[in-house]
């Protein structure tokens, strides 16, 4: 009698795991074609912007690639007129005027201030609550989710 009944319920948890993974196939069958099209897209992206070569900066950056190379210009100007100063009072026979190298001071205090200000504005995107730290959480994010549909 107990041969019976244990007979009984092992066929009833047969039947039961024959039952589960027959629902899993079936939810497998319905989940697989979004699963792949979702993948389809993923990839569709990823070669839509492989193909984006040309990057241009900010302009941010442009702006203070502008800068350094407006004082550098400026730098090297007043240099030369420094010198050409000391050469017309060797001539001349007077002192040198040293007036020039004031613009110079303020060249180096405004690249200075150009890029203090460029730092932080880059500190600030990449800070928690910044652009680009948001962006970069946002895709490690959509990535995790890719890896656990695809695993």
């Amino acid at each position: 009698m107990f041969q019976k009944i244990r007979e009984f319920l092992s066929r009833k948890k047969l039947q039961r795991t024959v039952a589960k993974v027959n629902l899993e196939k079936d939810i497998w069958l319905h989940e697989k074609p979004l699963i792949l099209q979702k993948n389809e897209i993923n990839n569709e992206r990823y070669e839509l912007k492989k193909k984006k070569k040309i990057h241009f900066p900010s302009w941010s950056k442009l702006l203070l690639i502008f800068l350094f190379i407006n004082f550098t210009f400026l730098e090297i100007f007043v240099g030369w007129v420094t010198i050409e100063s000391f050469d017309l009072a060797f001539e001349t026979g007077m002192g040198p005027d040293f007036t020039p190298l004031i613009t110079l001071i303020s060249a180096v205090i405004g690249e200075t201030i150009s890029y203090g200000i460029y730092c932080a504005k880059s500190k600030a995107e990449n800070t928690e609550g910044g652009i680009v730290f948001e962006s970069a959480r946002w895709k490690n994010i959509q990535n995790e989710d890719d890896e656990e549909i695809d695993g």
